[in-house]
């Protein structure tokens, strides 16, 4: 009979069983799954299947899949492209956090999320967000701003003050004009004082200006118009940041206060001297609903009988200058509803029913409504990063004529006069009496404008600048003189300037001009086309805050949830500039 052939771990077996290795003996195999050895010498593939089945090799399996080699929780030392993808992975959900403003400590339960649906070695929790984005994110956009600034001629600085429980921080921003994209608007520093005195606050922007070396750049400080800032309207007094800035650096820098401040402080200066303390209602009326259930559905059932919407009143504060308007608006859009409501209450407010038992209330309402929209209209057109000074100064001046106007037409709009001739026919209203209320309110409105519009005079010389018609280049030579006279240590050169101008003169045709008013371009945008127009040459020379931005133009010639205040900074900073482009993987593989 002839001997059996006995089997061995042949080729394919090796291919088909990766785990399984060649034993020292023949026929004999080691699992490398149980560390096992067993023979395949009499059944081949046969003997391997039943090592598989065994309870032994099974309990191996189990083992290993609930738990990790030791390797899996250390790092290589050469940086490869797993490390890198992991780096980016990292540093990308590092970024995220600050640019939706969330907090470190929500990255602690982001991370175990990542960690456990994607990629194991992800580790970006609160200690190594923070890290990254202070020792990693900030250092570079630090670097990038001193680029940044280190091209620009002149810029203008930015400061407020925001309380923090008992802390009093003090962001300082930088606004500049950069010939090849525009205006842009960049966090400086972002620092905490013990208080909020003009010595302090004069200092701490001096030295911000010192270390970034920016003293002789600047040539505008914009803040609120408060008398710490700027001494009142008139600018006299000498115990204020601004003078004591102008001081310091010896020179005549422009003082810019809020123009949104002074729109807003016209009108509820104006308001405030009516018949009727329409502010007052509006927030009374707003208070008295908007925490008490039963009395909104006691109002939608008064909404109901007028076959009226119920719609829910807004609130309105003297410091939110937006809020006027709407809230106004959405008390006449209910007005009917509102006075059944509270002339049938029981317990109404004496303030309340003594407005709505009189007669000429919804006309009062009217007239402020209609007024207020005059307003709400200038502040949006003033609001934004990209408008200049010359065109806030442009929009008060609109406003103080359409006042003036209306004081010396007794204007009032037709709406209004039918409700007036209406009430006066019932003898319910006196039209002097009324005039006279609207004249006064005009007038105020005028006078509180004209008062405090005055600090926009000192750039009447630059007026030019918004291109409503071409300039003769007289009018750019008394720009020149001023620059020269006020801002010395700046070396511009006339020759250049002229032929800057040329350039503007040929490209600057009716046509553009007539485009340009009639899409009301704003100033940022007109020199953004020049500027790209004559790139081969180049040019030689304000919802961080409510501050209206300043931007000359003078390039034409040459711890909030978990997050301690020294991390505001670099937060901060990099939203900032979030805002201008969105990162994205690859982003962060180029920036590698």
């Amino acid at each position: 009979m002839e001997k059996k052939r006995k089997c061995k771990f042949s080729e394919s077996l090796e291919k088909e069983f990766p785990f399984l290795k060649k034993g020292k003996i023949d026929g004999i195999v080691l699992c490398n799954k149980c560390n096992g050895e067993f023979s395949i010498a009499h059944g081949g593939k046969n003997d391997i299947n039943k090592h598989l089945s065994t309870s032994k090799h099974k309990r191996a399996l189990t083992s290993a899949a609930s738990s990790s080699t030791m390797h899996t929780y250390f790092r290589k030392t050469a940086f490869l492209d797993e490390e890198k993808n992991l780096a980016i992975a990292e540093g990308l959900f590092a970024y995220h956090t600050i640019n939706h403003n969330q907090s470190f400590r929500s990255m602690d339960c982001t991370s175990q999320l990542i960690r456990n649906i994607f990629n194991k070695k992800f580790t970006c929790a609160r200690t190594k967000t923070e890290a990254i984005v202070c020792n990693v994110f900030y250092p570079y956009s630090k670097t990038k701003l001193t680029e940044e600034i280190s091209d620009a001629s002149y810029i203008a600085i930015f400061s407020d003050a925001s309380n923090h429980n008992d802390v009093k921080l003090f962001p300082s921003l930088i606004r500049f004009f950069d010939p090849l994209v525009g205006i842009k608007i960049r966090l400086l520093d972002f620092i905490s004082l013990p208080g909020e005195t003009s010595d302090l606050i004069c200092g701490s922007i001096f030295n911000i200006l010192e270390q970034n070396h920016l003293k002789n750049k600047l040539i505008a400080y914009c803040a609120d118009n408060t008398n710490s800032n700027f001494g009142g309207k008139n600018r006299k007094g000498i115990n204020n940041v601004f003078t004591k800035l102008n001081n310091k650096l010896n020179q005549n820098i422009i003082g810019v206060g809020c123009a949104a401040h002074i729109l807003h402080n016209a009108i509820q200066t104006a308001a405030d001297l009516l018949s009727v303390d329409i502010e007052n209602i509006a927030i009374k009326i707003y208070s008295y609903f908007y925490i008490y259930t039963v009395r909104v559905e006691n109002l939608k059932e008064f909404c109901d009988s007028a076959d009226m919407e119920y719609k829910k009143l807004l609130g309105y504060s003297k410091t939110r200058w937006l809020a006027m308007m709407p809230a106004i608006e959405r008390i006449l859009q209910l007005f009917s509803p509102l006075k059944s409501y509270f002339l049938t209450e029981e317990k109404c407010p004496r303030i309340l029913s003594n407005f709505f038992e009189d007669d000429t209330s919804e006309l009062w309402l009217q007239f402020l409504h209609n007024e207020a929209a005059v307003f709400h209209s200038a502040v949006n057109s003033i609001e934004g990063d990209n408008i200049s000074i010359t065109e806030v100064s442009d929009r008060i001046a609109n406003l103080k004529l359409k006042y003036n106007e209306r004081l010396q037409a007794g204007y009032i709009p037709l709406t209004i006069r039918n409700e007036v001739s209406r009430l006066e026919s019932l003898g319910l209203l006196n039209r002097t009496w009324f005039m006279g209320h609207v004249r006064n309110f005009y007038k105020n409105c005028f006078d509180y404008l004209e008062q405090w519009s005055s600090q926009f005079n000192q750039t009447d010389t630059f007026s030019w600048i918004t291109l409503r018609k071409l300039p003769p280049w007289e009018i750019i030579q008394s720009s020149l003189q001023y620059i020269i006279s006020n801002f010395p240590q700046h070396d511009i050169n006339e020759n250049d300037a002229f032929d800057e101008f040329s350039f503007v003169k040929r490209y600057a045709d009716e046509a553009k001009l007539k485009y340009w008013a009639e899409k009301e371009t704003l100033v940022e945008s007109k020199m953004g086309r020049n500027v790209h127009s004559f790139q081969s040459r180049g040019y030689s020379i304000q919802k961080h805050f409510s501050n209206c931005g300043i931007c000359f133009d003078f390039a034409w010639y040459k711890r909030r949830n978990g997050t301690r205040v020294f991390e505001h900074e670099p937060a901060v900073d990099i939203r900032k500039k979030s805002n201008e482009s969105r990162y994205r993987k690859s982003d962060f593989k180029r920036k590698n």
